[in-house]
């Protein structure tokens, strides 16, 4: 080949080359950090719904810091996790999936370890060294928190619920997620959480007091907090984004949070539209910013027309407030202001509190509370309510959507301008997704138990089911009760399932307002094989006793009995057994035979009852390898030498002669000339390992009997540095004629090892 073609080659190979490897490295996903999770469990997945996993499951790092949990190598199961969480493990275990700082109660920080166990030990959890004490507060990421403790939960000053050992996850939207007990909610407001009266949470502003020490949270390893979010309004000037640079800026430390809030605050009062600002922490729920509708209707004319009029061109909630206030003061009867104190927007539902400032008693009628969804403008609901109420519930609303509230009341100050109307609208908020937890509790080949529960509360159900699907396809349904949807969960019992087959729940809300929520489903469950054997063998051990050793496991059936068949793999001939000793699992058996040398074929015999209806059924397992069973031991029954009578030459011609058939064997002439006091000598020899010590009985039964075997001779013997165990014995002709004879070998303990006939 010439060098030019040569060079063609290589050229043209380069980019596929490189192709190839672009690929396969786009195939092969690059992984860090594998660990395979010890229990089952749950964690928040990225978008803070509840994600279940199992024993087995892995947990990566992706390349660009992602972190997975993925079922298996094989399929596309990958589920992405919030970066740095914490998975809650059976039996109250907690795993990290980074390295994380903990603060105690005297604000010293320490680091805990990504990946591994924390098991819980009193009201602390533990890994080595490295210890969560009570009432500590383990900072996940910026404005995620984990308060290893029970507390009370308020929400603008009013006491809302208790919670246990929460995980706060506070956006920059001005929600605040609560995770415990694997259930979630979600608030809109000032978040307090009280452990006790020296100890409290003020989740909102990130800060933990105990007694007068009090600990700025969002200090410890950084913070990206921004107390202010900011929009920009199209005239806004220079000098006004000058002023919001600076409040930025000097949002970065912690120190000084609560004075950039206050500026920020001045600057919105005194805007009048121009500049928007949504303010995330505070007493009181900042409306949201944009095409916020605040008006005053009614008659304008006057002075008092003039406010109004101004009141009608500011479109955020907090400036609306402030300018009523302003207001307020030039006016003989105060305008009545009404402050939204918390929003908890549930599943399908969402709780607001409020309240009135009326001092002069000018509010008349009903407020008009009404939840606007989003992304249609459509009004979902619209409630009344009196003076005297300080909290509506809102139903009516689809999981995960995007809402905000209107409020429109009415006031008259007494003057001639009559009846005026305000109209303000509250800050946007999401509705809280929900999802289903499945804990399988029990299994058979026929029935499965399992708890279902939901992480989040559902307002207005009007039927709840659980869709049961089995793996060919085929599924049925399954009503559960008002404990499943409010929360406490319910045991299912399914039953009549097919044995060895995989099942999947799903839960199906059905809502009044007509809509369907398809909730995720389980993973997939196997129902038991109704019997399985698990392993079968048979091996002869060094003792030459036959050992058939199984594992088998049946929900359905009990065992009664279980025996082993033997037959000559030769002929097929039966062969009998004793039992040395039988236990779960395992039997011990010493073959009758009076062959030296054999290949045994074994069967499992397992007879049953029906655990429900007591039939009997027999099991039979044929054990696939045949066992050589080789006694490698002899047992002999000879003349003993020199006993023959003189007798004259014709006897012994004839005796020659005569052949003594004796089951189609001949009779040797040294046995037919032996005289009637003519001794035998009985031999029997074993190989085994040097220096044992065994018992042997030499046994006997009459001649042409099944009577029982009957123990004459018992000695003691011990093989010698060759592993040779040895011993003879005589008997009379007429014992030898009128019985027949085995060895039984016994160890020290008494237990038989193997029956030797005469040859």
């Amino acid at each position: 080949m010439k060098p030019t073609w040569k060079i063609g080659l290589i050229v043209a190979a380069v980019p596929l080359i490189i192709i190839s490897v672009i690929l396969w490295g786009s195939f092969k996903e690059a992984r860090y950090d594998l660990v395979s999770l010890p229990s089952n469990g749950v964690v928040l997945n990225n978008e803070q719904e509840t994600l279940q996993f199992q024993k087995g499951h892995t947990l990566y790092r992706s390349w660009n810091d992602d972190q997975l949990i993925a079922k298996n190598d094989e399929d596309d199961t990958r589920n992405q996790i919030m970066q740095s969480t914490i998975l809650y493990l059976d039996k109250d275990a907690l795993m990290f999936t980074k390295s994380v700082p903990v603060i105690d109660i005297n604000g010293v920080s320490t680091k805990l370890k990504g990946r591994q166990v924390y098991e819980q030990k009193a009201a602390s959890y533990l890994y080595k060294n490295s210890e969560i004490a009570e009432k500590s507060v383990v900072k996940l990421a910026n404005r995620q928190y984990f308060l290893n403790a029970d507390a009370t939960l308020y929400l603008g000053g009013k006491e809302i619920k208790k919670v246990s050992k929460p995980l706060l996850l506070i956006d920059k939207t001005g929600s605040v997620t609560i995770y415990e007990n694997k259930k979630k909610s979600r608030y809109l407001g000032h978040m307090t959480l009280k452990v006790n009266d020296e100890t409290v949470l003020d989740a909102s502003n990130e800060t933990y007091t105990i007694g007068e020490r009090k600990i700025d949270l969002a200090s410890f390893g950084g913070t990206d907090n921004k107390k202010i979010v900011v929009k920009k309004d199209e005239k806004e000037d220079e000098n006004k984004k000058a002023a919001e640079d600076k409040t930025e800026a000097s949002d970065k430390t912690a120190a000084n949070d609560n004075e950039s809030t206050s500026k920020a605050n001045n600057q919105n009062g005194s805007s009048n539209g121009g500049l928007n600002a949504t303010k995330k922490y505070g007493d009181d729920l900042k409306a949201g910013s944009g095409s916020s509708e605040t008006t005053s209707k009614g008659n304008t004319g006057g002075s008092t027309g003039t406010t109004q009029k101004d009141l009608e061109e500011i479109d955020n909630y907090e400036a609306v407030l402030k300018k009523i206030e302003e207001l307020n003061k030039k006016l003989e009867r105060s305008i009545p202001v009404l402050r939204i104190g918390y929003i908890a927007p549930g599943v399908t539902s969402a709780k607001v509190s409020y309240s009135y400032s009326d001092p002069n008693n000018t509010l008349i009628g009903v407020t008009k509370i009404s939840v606007v969804d989003e992304k249609t403008g459509k009004t979902v609901n619209t409630r009344y309510v009196s003076a005297i109420d300080t909290e509506a519930t809102l139903t009516g609303l689809s999981p995960n959507g995007k809402y905000h509230l209107e409020f429109t009341y009415q006031y008259d100050l007494g003057t001639d301008k009559g009846i005026q109307e305000v109209k303000m609208k509250s800050e946007s908020f999401t509705t809280q997704s929900v999802s289903a937890v499945y804990q399988m509790q029990n299994v058979t080949s026929t029935s499965m138990k399992v708890n279902i529960s939901l992480d989040a509360q559902i307002e207005d159900v009007k039927r709840a089911r659980i869709k049961v699907k089995k793996a060919d396809g085929d599924s049925f349904y399954m009503n559960v009760g008002t404990s499943f949807i409010n929360g406490n969960g319910e045991v299912l019992n399914v039953t009549n399932l097919s044995p060895s087959t995989a099942y999947q729940f799903q839960a199906i809300i059905e809502m009044k307002n007509g809509e369907t929520i398809e909730l995720n489903s389980s993973e997939k469950y196997y129902t038991m094989q109704a019997t399985v054997l698990r392993s079968l063998r048979a091996n002869l051990s060094v003792n030459k006793v036959v050992q058939v050793e199984y594992d088998w496991n049946s929900t359905d059936y009990t065992i009664n009995q279980a025996t082993v068949e033997l037959k000559d793999e030769k002929d097929q001939s039966k062969v009998d057994y004793k039992i040395v000793n039988q236990e779960k699992g395992n039997i011990r058996l010493v073959p009758i035979t009076d062959e030296e040398k054999v290949d045994l074929e074994a069967k499992l015999v397992l007879k049953t009852t029906k655990n429900n209806t007591n039939e009997t059924k027999t099991f039979e397992y044929p054990i696939k390898q045949d066992i050589e069973y080789d006694k490698d031991a002899k047992f002999t029954i000879s003349l003993t030498p020199f006993q023959t009578e003189d007798n004259s030459v014709k006897q012994t011609e004839e005796t020659e002669q005569e052949k003594i058939q004796n089951g189609g064997f001949t009779t040797p002439i040294e046995e037919v000339l032996a005289p009637q006091n003519a001794t035998y000598d009985m031999k029997f020899t074993m190989q085994r390992k040097a220096g044992e010590t065994y018992r042997i009985a030499i046994e006997r039964r009459e001649v042409g009997t099944e009577n029982s075997w009957t123990a004459f001779s018992s000695k003691e013997l011990k093989a010698d540095e060759s592993g040779l165990v040895n011993h003879m014995e005589t008997i009379s002709k007429i014992a030898k004629e009128s019985f027949d004879y085995r060895v039984a070998v016994y160890d020290t303990n008494g237990a038989l090892q193997l029956y030797v006939y005469q040859e």
